[in-house]
């Protein structure tokens, strides 16, 4: 619209704009304190959920030193889904101190997935420790069984119905460890993400028997047949075959025969560790008498042993006659994966080298344990 002033001029009208306050007080005030309230609840949410305890993450080892250093001896070890008290920290939350079962306070590194405001923990300079010997791992050795025939079985009469019938077996030549896979050296597999933590962690003496690097040389056991298998494959190897074990256990080929027992033909009186001579687990190899014909210990006693067939009862009147790997699982057939050997809880019959047992693969027993083979 044109006006004219007080002058006669005509111009236009001039339009005062009106401050739009609403939007000001929305955009100068309100927002930010909204923005401010959302951080503030984050970051009180982020503080309430920090914890003094700390979750192992999946596919990660907590190794527990007795100083924050790596080459320090190791107090324990705590695999997936395990929780810890953290009771310190380093200076730079490298490293946290943490409580084991017993009150003993080590350091471990902190997981690279734990960041540092999840954790609550003080500044902790580290205390000195007492002694701590560190258990040199029994390296694994493997034994060469040469090819050989041999009577596979028990004859009538001795032992149990799924032993018989005898029927002759041919195998080729192969390799079967020496003794029992050790705790030690599966921990070194479940480090290498090849394989998982045991089921369990206690044995029927020792509540952390996993987690101890005391028992780093006993038999590991807590293991379904699934994971021992991953084992061997990730150390190149497999599960022995049934044929394969009871010729590691039992056959003497300077004598042609096959021994009732790894040391012999008697069931002798501590021969293994079998039969309530101890309450628990050896470490492998320590029974000197345990041993086959083969060189290979603890066939006879210590831990039972997965091996690689499935069960069936009346398997052997129908066995293959060269190098036989078990029945094919079928509904009715297989019940199960072959175990074979005596544990430190068994009678000494389940000693015998022709005893065959079985068990659910899915499951892992405290008197279950294994050995690999190779073939050669």
């Amino acid at each position: 619209m044109l006006t004219t002033n007080s002058d006669g001029v005509v111009q236009p009208e001039r339009f005062v704009a009106v401050r739009p306050v609403a939007q000001m007080i929305l955009g100068g005030i309100v927002i930010p304190l909204l923005v401010l309230l959302g951080l503030g609840v984050v970051v009180f949410k982020v503080l309430r959920s920090a914890s003094s305890d700390l979750h192992v993450p999946k596919n990660e080892v907590l190794l527990v030193h007795t100083t924050p250093d790596e080459s320090a001896p190791l107090l324990a070890r705590f695999g997936t889904g395990h929780t810890v008290h953290v009771t310190g920290r380093s200076a730079d939350w490298r490293w946290l101190e943490v409580e084991t079962w017993d009150g003993e306070r080590g350091w471990a590194l902190r997981p690279l997935g734990i960041l540092v405001w999840q954790i609550i923990a003080v500044e902790t300079t580290p205390t000195p420790h007492e002694t701590v010997i560190p258990v040199t791992l029994i390296p694994e050795e493997m034994i060469a069984v040469p090819g050989s025939t041999f009577n596979m079985g028990s004859p009538t009469g001795i032992g149990e119905n799924d032993e018989s019938p005898v029927h002759v077996v041919t195998l080729s030549p192969y390799l079967i460890d020496r003794t029992e896979v050790t705790i030690g050296n599966y921990w070194l597999c479940v480090g290498s993400g090849a394989c998982s933590h045991p089921v369990a962690n206690d044995s029927s003496t020792e509540p952390h028997y996993i987690n101890d690097p005391t028992f780093d040389n006993y038999p590991v056991i807590h293991v379904t047949w699934e994971q021992a298998s991953a084992y061997c494959n990730w150390r190149g190897k497999r599960l022995p075959t049934e044929a394969e074990w009871e010729m590691a256990a039992g056959w003497n080929a300077a004598l042609g025969a096959k021994l009732f027992w790894p040391w012999g033909h008697e069931a002798g009186s501590g021969m293994g560790n079998i039969g309530g001579l101890t309450a628990g687990p050896m470490a492998v190899g320590s029974n000197p008498t345990d041993q086959s014909p083969n060189g290979v210990m603890d066939m006879g006693g210590n831990v039972r042993e997965w091996v690689l067939d499935w069960y069936k009862v009346n398997y052997y009147s129908s066995a293959d006659d060269s190098d036989p790997r078990g029945p094919t699982y079928r509904r009715g057939e297989g019940q199960g994966r072959v175990v074979r050997g005596g544990s430190y809880a068994d009678n000494v019959e389940l000693a015998r080298t022709a005893n065959r047992g079985h068990d659910d693969p899915a499951y892992g027993q405290a008197t279950i344990g294994f050995r690999c083979a190779q073939d050669q």
